[in-house]
């Protein structure tokens, strides 16, 4: 909320002004919260919500009028002619013709709807008419500007994460480029490569090799001024040294269910030792195997994404497992 200060514009400006009278249907509701507190005059509220580029936008603002302004007599009452420099989609519309000083204060509202086009930061200009009280009659003063803090700002739609890889299925040592198809222009990029080189990226289309055999999930989030999106695709990328061999222990190798919440099922031929690594490395769970299937309690682990590391008797297998 903000003092209403009015500032007297030129007469030529009086001549190019188009008054809008548009009175809302249906009405719009004032806010009963807002109060008078820097008198003359108060806005509710100054800073409006956030709107978005093409999503309906729907906020009132409240007025209620000043009584009085500095080289003016006693106000009888105002008319809201026009609201310059909204955001291009949206337009405006006000409760009544005349917005009357009453004691106690009587709110009006100002009503702006339609959907953003365009993304930006939008300060808003009131054209007011005020009128004196002449002898009990209303009489009309010169229009002016209400020039607050009154503003709109408004974003871009968040984007929708999205990638592609120029492989999924390759060997150790070779470069697997990474494309973003993330819509809604994202402006931010935050990769995380389980297994890869570099694990981590902020470029838009990074290129990652892979040192060790394996399946491994990759991670993109998006950002923008609207919002941010993540998608994480699970085994997105298998590795193998070229023989085809860790191909055939992967698919024998399985882990149940997966994402779990309590405990986990680590079954496969020749199982041997099974351990837990958390994304920064740390082992939280190492043991060896007592038969080709193993139950592991995984309730005191908290809720992230882990690699679990399988060893058989033909060889060692890293997948990845969610808690939740």
């Amino acid at each position: 909320m903000k003092k209403i200060t009015l500032i007297i514009m030129s007469i030529a400006t009086l001549f190019v002004l188009q008054l809008n009278a548009q009175i809302c249907d249906p009405a719009c509701t004032p806010d009963p919260t807002c109060e008078e507190i820097n008198n003359p005059g108060e806005i509710c509220p100054l800073i409006m919500p956030t709107a978005t580029v093409d999503e309906y936008y729907d906020e009132t603002v409240t007025v209620i009028p000043p009584a009085e302004y500095e080289g003016l007599p006693v106000i009888y009452q105002i008319r809201v002619d026009d609201v310059e420099n909204l955001p291009p989609g949206l337009d405006w519309c006000k409760s009544q013709e005349m917005f009357e000083v009453t004691d106690p204060i009587t709110r009006y509202c100002v009503q702006v709807t339609g959907t953003p086009t365009e993304v930006g930061e939008y300060q808003l200009t009131l054209y007011i008419t005020p009128y004196i009280d002449v002898l009990g009659n209303p009489v009309e003063m010169s229009q002016m500007t209400d020039d607050t803090s009154l503003s709109i700002v408004v974003l871009p739609p968040a984007p929708i994460a999205e990638f592609s890889a120029n492989t999924t299925n390759t060997t150790t040592g070779t470069e697997v480029e990474f494309t973003d198809q993330s819509t809604n222009d994202p402006t931010g990029w935050a990769w995380v490569f389980e297994g890869g080189i570099p694990a981590t990226s902020d470029q838009q289309n990074p290129t990652v090799t892979y040192a060790e055999e394996g399946m491994y999930d990759v991670t993109l989030v998006v950002s923008n001024e609207g919002g941010a999106d993540e998608l994480t695709e699970y085994d997105y990328i298998t590795i193998d040294n070229g023989t085809g061999i860790n191909s055939k222990l992967q698919e024998d190798v399985k882990i149940y269910p997966n994402p779990a919440s309590h405990q986990i099922t680590v079954e496969a031929e020749g199982l041997e030792a099974v351990s837990i690594v958390d994304m920064l490395g740390k082992v939280v769970y190492s043991e060896e195997a007592n038969s080709s299937k193993e139950v592991i309690d995984i309730s005191k682990l908290g809720k992230a994404n882990y690699f679990v590391k399988i060893e058989t008797v033909n060889g060692e297998v890293t997948k990845s497992i969610t808690i939740k």
